[in-house]
């Protein structure tokens, strides 16, 4: 072996094959050398020119694209013993074989080197690397490693980037093994675990990493093991990459996963000596992963090797792991409910019959989101009385409908009203809105404008306890449509991005505060849902400063949560005993506040008595708002009939003369007779509250029958009583 590895090679014969005695190697080039030879397969795709580490050509490799195939072909310079003659042949050199990039190992004898898989690699490698690394490669390919001449790396740093394949593991191993005892130290790199099968240095340029990645990716090369095989691998098996992600992975051993219904996958992982639940695809997970990364592996892993960590384990939390229910804010664990105080230490208000606590582990699964602020820590003794002073309410009975909101608010399941708060400019409608819901679901956003969207108002929903939005001037029929849905439970199908066919179905349940200074309850399925709040006008002399109210407000908050709490105490204890006479459409909130109303100090009953006069108040507006049911009272008033019996169109025809220019003009008016006989449908609870009856006669002709209230004043020639065809089986009611 030449004693200076970066001395030029001289033009010598070198010992030929011997299969084929008389010809020998040349090398260098000399310069009288013949031009090289066009090959059989055409024109070459890429050429690679070895030299010595003087920069003297030594010979070229060649790289062939046939319809889709690459071929590589070495091309040296021989010469034929018996005639003397120099020609080009498509072989390769002898062995030991020349490295590629000799001249560029002599031009920085101390720069540490990049060992890549093939020239290609090796090219997109020196256009990635600092400027303080070198690149080379071996000729021939993985397999002819042994045969190439490594002794230039005498004493060098070495980092080997094999190809992410099982070849490129073998080929950086059997480097390793040659250059471990001559260098100066031995490195591998891991690619990264999401990478494609055969990733290399040429794939990452395409993926357009930059210097820091690559940076990164090489101060990641673990040290080299070459006296160490792998002996639990069977021959043929394929061998896996060691990485940092397998050891991230077993230190999530015994991680609990689990699922919900929806199949989102999450974790309970410990914390500071508490346990917190988070989706495995949230950014707070995210974050503990990385952290957890660098403390088990000694740095952060990339982005792309968390997100595939993170897959490995949303497959196992929902095919191996248990399903559990996720709740937001408020939970029930048995027979006893469960308050989220959202704090740092994760604690939970538990709520029984006999009474509630503060603890520290609460068996529910309570998940939260970014936009989610703690509650204060609860008190006891005092009333919701307390309250009072701190709401510009209208009247006893309208406090009593916001404290029944809340207490409704505090259960686990609905159905939930819809707190609907009227008031002029300055009533204190935004500021009445977060204190109220600041004492349920403190938000970092409190109250929001209207969505825009179903999809909007599906993703508030499903971050959030209540749904507060602020300053409506009206609710569209889409909007009112979807808050009923939400009140009561009901689900939203959408699609899933990017997809023609998948479907994403939510299912949603929450309480709802709207505020404005218009009535925003002109539609009958709102209005059945909806505790109607009117805010009166605070003087002047009567104002407080906006910070000396939220301090008093902060001061009161934990006592007035007590109270509160209190009260769903005394639910829990009454709710199975409580009968009530008549069944409106929430009935199930009525019977869950008539429960609750011993802990609030009110007699029984009151809240009934309140909530019928609210409804009754609610029915009158939006009767007056419907434009079909007033002009049918209109009508019916000014008819000599008590019943009236006709077709849609001729309804449509007699309607008109009992309603003004201007409404006739408006959307709220029918324009056809099939739109009367839908917005009938939604008339008829209206006008079923003041006693008219709404009939559909079974015939061919689709009569619409039209009954007036028997306490309806006779109009001159009506008949006193219903003639007798107005009760026929016929007639069928809407």
């Amino acid at each position: 072996m030449n004693s200076d590895p970066f001395a030029p090679l001289r033009a010598v014969p070198v010992a030929a094959p011997a299969a084929e005695p008389g010809r020998s190697i040349i090398v260098p080039i000399p310069a009288d050398a013949p031009s090289p030879t066009r090959h059989r397969l055409g024109k070459p795709g890429a050429t690679w020119r070895y030299t010595d580490a003087a920069g003297a050509l030594l010979g070229y490799v060649h790289r062939f694209d046939q319809d889709g195939d690459k071929q590589f072909r070495p091309q040296t310079l021989w010469r034929d013993g018996a005639a003397g003659t120099l020609e080009w042949r498509w072989e390769s050199w002898t062995a030991p074989r020349p490295l590629y990039g000799l001249d560029l190992l002599a031009a920085k004898p101390a720069a540490p080197v990049v060992v890549t898989e093939g020239e290609k690699a090796c090219d997109a490698a020196r256009r990635l690397l600092p400027a303080g690394f070198v690149a080379i490669t071996s000729p021939n390919g993985s397999k002819s490693a042994k045969k190439a001449d490594w002794s230039p790396l005498t004493g060098r740093r070495v980092i080997i980037w094999p190809d992410a394949d099982d070849a490129g593991l073998a080929y950086s191993q059997a480097v390793a093994s040659i250059v471990a005892p001559i260098a100066a130290s031995v490195r591998i790199v891991s690619p990264p675990e999401s990478c494609a099968e055969g990733w290399d240095a040429a794939d990452a340029e395409a993926d357009g990493w930059g210097p820091d990645r690559i940076a990164a990716l090489i101060d990641g090369a673990r040290a080299a093991q070459a006296d160490k095989p792998d002996q639990t691998t069977e021959p043929g098996e394929r061998r896996r990459r060691e990485s940092r992600s397998d050891a991230l992975m077993a230190a999530l051993d015994g991680l609990d996963l689990w699922h919900d219904a929806d199949l989102v996958a999450y974790a309970t992982i410990e914390i500071a000596g508490h346990a917190e639940n988070w989706a495995l695809k949230s950014q707070a997970f995210k974050r503990w992963l990385a952290n957890l990364s660098r403390l088990k592996t000694g740095q952060v892993l990339s982005s792309s090797t968390l997100d595939d960590v993170i897959r490995t384990l949303e497959a196992i939390a929902i095919n191996e792991c248990p399903r559990r229910i996720a709740c937001l804010r408020t939970g029930r664990y048995g027979e006893h409910l469960y308050l989220d105080l959202c704090d740092d230490a994760w604690r939970a208000v538990k709520i029984t019959v006999h009474g509630w606590q503060v603890v520290e582990r609460p068996p529910v699964k309570f998940i939260r989101t970014p936009a989610m602020r703690a509650l204060p820590e609860p008190e006891a003794g005092e009333g919701i009385e307390i309250f009072r002073d701190l709401v510009n309410v209208k009247d006893d009975d309208s406090f009593k409908l916001v404290v029944a909101f809340m207490v409704a608010a505090l259960r686990d399941r609905g159905p939930y009203p819809v707190l609907v708060v009227n008031g002029e400019q300055g009533t204190g409608k935004s500021v009445f809105s977060r204190m109220v819901r600041g004492l349920i679901d403190p938000s970092a956003a409190p109250i929001r404008a209207a969505p825009k969207d179903d999809r909007d108002l599906i993703v508030s929903a499903m971050n959030s306890k209540v749904l507060a939005f602020d300053n409506l001037s009206s609710v569209p029929n889409w909007l009112s449509d979807a808050l009923c849905r939400i009140a009561t439970g009901g689900g939203f199908a959408t699609r899933m991005l990017h997809t023609d066919r998948d479907e994403v179905i939510c299912e949603v349940q929450s309480p709802v505060i709207l505020n404005g200074i218009p009535s925003l309850t002109d539609r009958a399925d709102l209005a059945d849902r909806a505790l109607n709040v009117h805010l009166r006008v605070i003087p002047e002399s009567g104002r407080r400063p906006e910070d000396a109210l939220w301090q008093d407000y902060h001061e009161r908050q934990p006592l007035i949560l007590g109270a509160l709490l209190d009260a769903v105490c005394a639910g829990l204890r009454n709710v199975a005993s409580v009968k009530l006479d008549r069944l409106p459409r929430m009935a199930d909130f009525m019977k869950w506040i008539t429960a609750s109303e011993s802990g609030l100090g009110w007699e029984v009953g009151d809240f009934v008595a309140a909530y019928n006069r609210n409804r009754a108040d609610v029915a009158d507006g939006a009767f007056e708002a419907d434009a079909v049911a007033v002009a049918i009272r209109d009508f019916m008033r000014a008819s000599t009939e008590q019943v009236w019996t006709g077709t849609a169109t001729e309804l449509l025809s007699r309607l008109a003369g009992h309603a003004s220019d201007t409404i006739r003009k408006s959307r709220a008016w029918p324009a056809t007779a099939s739109g009367l006989g839908n917005r009938l449908d939604r008339a008829a609870p209206l006008l079923r509250v003041k006693g008219f009856v709404i009939d559909r006669r079974k015939s061919d002709a689709r009569l619409i029958s039209i009954i007036a209230p028997d306490d309806m004043p006779v109009a001159p020639g009506r008949p006193a009583a219903l003639p007798p065809h107005a009760a026929d089986d016929d007639i069928a009611p809407v």
